[in-house]
């Protein structure tokens, strides 16, 4: 899959002409290597969905936002991962930096998160890891403001949904059009390519994304702590 992924960077870059890199497996995430050295990717920043929620937000179509509630559920994987994954997620959204985060669940396979930010703002984040083999991930994510709700699902769910579906004998095919320059590349890709396309072509990301990552990951250590301690942790700014 990172050699398809390499394709589809080395096409966007023909197209569109920004500095030459390539898609590397990381210890946390994936990243882009280029000759200024090896950069974490922030595929979740980059996603459609996201893209239009933190338009919400700066634009003031929700006025003062007061909670995110997030939910992400896999078949498999690294919870520790996926809860840096949900919380740098939450920073981004909320402008502010977690301060506060008590855990519960069994720091193995499930981890339930209440996070407090330093602007006011709450969150609620339930990470798993335990779906059934071959499940199609399920995941949310709402923001709660005082005037106005958004979401990047349709109203009362939370599996996506498709642009086309087809039914035949065989039973059901969908089709997902997220991204036209690299269809045929399955979502999860097409968001690291992305990712890595934006490095790229900002220069400002490559350290503004090292420090998020980071910080992501020692924010899933303080609530894996928090669950083994069964106390809140109070997140230092600095690390």
């Amino acid at each position: 899959m990172i050699t398809r992924m390499n394709e589809s960077l080395e096409f966007l870059r023909d197209k569109y002409g920004f500095p030459a890199g390539t898609v590397v497996a990381g210890s946390d995430y994936f990243c882009v290597e280029t000759t200024s050295g090896t950069f974490p990717l922030l595929p979740h920043r980059v996603e459609r969905r996201i893209i239009e929620l933190k338009k919400m937000i700066d634009s003031a179509t929700l006025e003062e936002v007061s909670t995110l509630r997030f939910a992400k559920f896999t078949a498999g994987g690294d919870l520790k991962k996926l809860l840096a994954a949900e919380l740098d997620l939450a920073e981004y959204l909320a402008d502010s930096p977690v301060v506060r985060i008590f855990a519960g669940g069994d720091g193995k396979k499930v981890c339930n998160c209440i996070v407090r930010f330093a602007n006011g703002i709450s969150a609620s984040i339930e990470c798993g890891i335990n779906l059934p083999v071959n499940t199609k991930n399920v995941d949310r994510h709402e923001i709660i403001a005082r005037r106005g709700v958004g979401c990047d699902r349709g109203v009362d769910t939370q599996v996506p949904q498709h642009s086309i579906y087809l039914w035949n004998t065989d039973g059901e095919t969908t089709f997902t059009d997220v991204d036209t320059e690299l269809f045929g590349l399955p979502d999860d890709a097409i968001w690291i390519v992305r990712a890595a396309y934006a490095v790229l072509k900002d220069a400002s990301l490559p350290e503004l994304w090292s420090a998020a990552a980071r910080r992501s990951v020692k924010l899933a250590d303080c609530a894996l702590e928090s669950i083994s301690n069964n106390l809140p942790v109070n997140v230092e700014g600095g690390f």
